[in-house]
């Protein structure tokens, strides 16, 4: 799989070193714009992710802004090894996107997104953890911002109805299933998702794009990404069972909305021993498409089962 990836570009050799800012200054035109938090995934291994969400946003007239000094998160890894740090590092960036000026952030990943909703809960209902955070950051968080999902910032900002009006490429005879996953909804007095075990907001989204988004029963069901290194028959046979349900289903493709999901469900397909590959692809790269976008735009040479045959087939241009 790693050799699949590099092929495709989606390891970076040289990280890039960041830190904090001492001085943190209002950005010009953050209280009228989202600040857009990619997380290491959208620099690393999901660029495709990254290079849609930007397009889609400027065609939409979304402002999104990426504050400077940025960490990453800690994601799945740091609440086992430092409970710590799983809040503060979390908690350095709503510091710094607060102190920026914007009252709301959005995550595409769906890890991230789950990490700085658990900081901010812990924050909010643990006063001496929160007088220790704040002593360990120097800054003493004052929780005026949003911690919003991309799907949620869409959704709330442009919305179903908006969005089918500036598509000029409907998605016409693509049939697809919504995989929202484990970390976008649960567990729900963190997330604060309304419906935890039905979401609804990426089926919507995509609808409106023209494809015919078919109902299933395992939108939330766990791909097993927590064990993507520890455990692969474990992920193997979650992930599989998704697929073949998505096929079930009538399904010509996944749309999802996480890098671990996508990981799982995309890059590992060819360890599987299915009958036969599925795209899976962002719903930002659909929404790319629709709204007329290019292939570049869209990032489809990124994704390792490779959506333009299928595409093609639909009659779909990029």
């Amino acid at each position: 799989m790693g050799f699949k990836m590099i092929a495709r570009n989606r390891f970076p050799f040289f990280p890039s070193f960041t830190r904090p800012p001492r001085n943190v200054k209002p950005i010009p035109g953050a209280s009228k714009a989202i600040a857009y938090y990619p997380g290491c995934s959208l620099h690393a291994t999901s660029p495709e992710f990254d290079i849609s969400t930007k397009a889609v946003a400027e065609a939409l007239d979304l402002n999104l802004i990426e504050p400077e000094g940025w960490l990453c998160c800690g994601s799945s890894s740091a609440h086992r090894a430092d409970p710590e740090a799983a809040v503060r590092l979390p908690m350095e960036n709503l510091s710094l996107i607060e102190q920026s000026g914007f009252s709301e952030v959005t995550m595409p990943c769906a890890a991230c997104f789950n990490r700085h909703k658990a900081a901010q809960y812990e924050m909010r209902h643990d006063e001496a953890q929160k007088s220790s955070i704040d002593e360990s950051i120097g800054y003493s968080y004052k929780d005026t911002v949003e911690v919003k999902s991309l799907g949620e910032t869409i959704f709330e900002h442009i919305g179903p109805v908006q969005l089918a009006g500036k598509v000029k490429q409907p998605l016409k005879g693509l049939r697809a299933v919504c995989y929202y996953g484990c970390l976008l909804t649960r567990p729900p007095q963190i997330t604060e998702a309304e419906h935890p075990e039905n979401p609804t907001e990426m089926d919507e989204l995509v609808a409106a794009l023209g494809a015919d988004v078919l109902d299933w029963s395992y939108k939330t069901t766990c791909c097993g990404a927590a064990h993507s290194l520890t455990r692969q028959d474990i992920v193997h046979d979650l992930s599989s069972r998704l697929i073949n349900e998505a096929r079930r289903a009538g399904a010509d493709l996944i749309a999802v909305a996480c890098p671990l999901c996508h990981t799982n469900l995309d890059a590992r397909q060819f360890q599987m021993g299915l009958d036969e590959e599925m795209p899976v692809m962002y719903f930002t790269q659909l929404m790319a498409l629709a709204l007329g976008l290019s292939q570049r735009e869209a990032g489809l040479s990124k994704n390792l089962v490779d959506p333009r045959p299928l595409l093609k087939e639909k009659g779909i241009e990029f």
